[in-house]
């Protein structure tokens, strides 16, 4: 493959997936596998806010409900066996919900995501984020093509790292308000093997179609995913969820995917997982 033209193709797919990253003002409205790090255990505080940040996975990607709608308040009609699974149930209806998250989002946008965020905060404040898809997918044409994508890796590490500082910054959210910060790393629609192909046989389209089936991306992704760990290992109350074993095994090729047909993004059982994978961690 011609490496202008895949380039080219992967450009136009990265334009079709994306999104604004960044918006206005963000007002609190009223709510109706685990930890990879330690950490205090934020289950003993009644959070009184949540705020939802990060890329498309937490702004409408892929088919309802989403995850962070079911984590504010289940769907019993959808979702029976998640009943009083949600934070309505567990910290009251005046959980106060800010929504800050924009689709298309990369590491470098979280910063503009706070920044929108305005006033002061009715604490503890439980931040929720779905954040590095669209990091990874960036540097894929350069993965695919022999390129070293150190650059992107350290920018990715960088923008992580200046968020998470700005969400702890003290008295951030009003004086004493306490933050805790639950981000997902990426989780790998080939469930580790390359195979960008559904069950049915339908290959996903854009860069992903052309990933070596066979080869695999571990090596691509483990790196990522270290560096959620290292930033996180730099504050307190800072967890990683594991979304990428989460999803293993639901892959696009599983006969039970959890992902829609663009093999980006979740479908109804995998926001229904997804809201799991918060759940779990932020009871535990």
């Amino acid at each position: 493959m011609n490496v202008r033209l895949l380039t080219t193709i992967f450009a136009s797919w990265m334009v079709a997936c994306s999104g604004g990253s960044d918006g206005g003002s963000s007002q609190p409205s009223g709510a109706g596998s685990g930890t990879t790090d330690g950490g205090t255990q934020a289950s003993k505080r009644a959070f009184r806010t949540h705020v939802i940040l990060g890329d498309s996975i937490s702004d409408r990607g892929g088919a309802g409900p989403f995850y962070y709608d079911l984590l504010d308040k289940n769907d019993d009609a959808k979702w029976p066996d998640g009943a009083g699974k949600d934070l309505a149930t567990l910290y009251g209806p005046d959980l106060a919900i800010v929504k800050a998250s924009r689709a298309g989002a990369r590491a470098q946008n979280l910063g503009g995501q706070v920044n929108t965020i305005t006033g002061p905060l009715a604490g503890p404040v439980l931040v929720t984020m779905t954040i590095g898809g669209n990091d990874v997918q960036a540097a894929l044409g350069k993965m695919l093509t022999g390129g070293d994508v150190t650059a992107e890796r350290e920018s990715f590490r960088e923008f992580l790292d200046e968020a998470i500082g700005m969400l702890k910054q003290p008295d951030r959210f009003g004086p004493g308000v306490e933050v805790v910060v639950y981000v997902a790393n990426v989780y790998d629609p080939s469930d580790g093997t390359g195979n960008f192909k559904f069950a049915s046989g339908a290959r996903c389209g854009g860069a992903l179609g052309f990933y070596p089936a066979g080869q695999p991306t571990a090596p691509q992704l483990d790196p990522f995913e270290q560096i959620y760990l290292d930033v996180a290992a730099k504050y307190d109350d800072v967890h990683v969820l594991d979304l990428r074993a989460k999803f293993n095994g639901h892959g696009v090729p599983a006969a039970d995917t959890w992902f829609v047909s663009d093999c980006l993004h979740p479908n109804a059982p995998g926001h229904d997982a997804l809201r799991d994978l918060f759940w779990e961690a932020i009871t535990k």
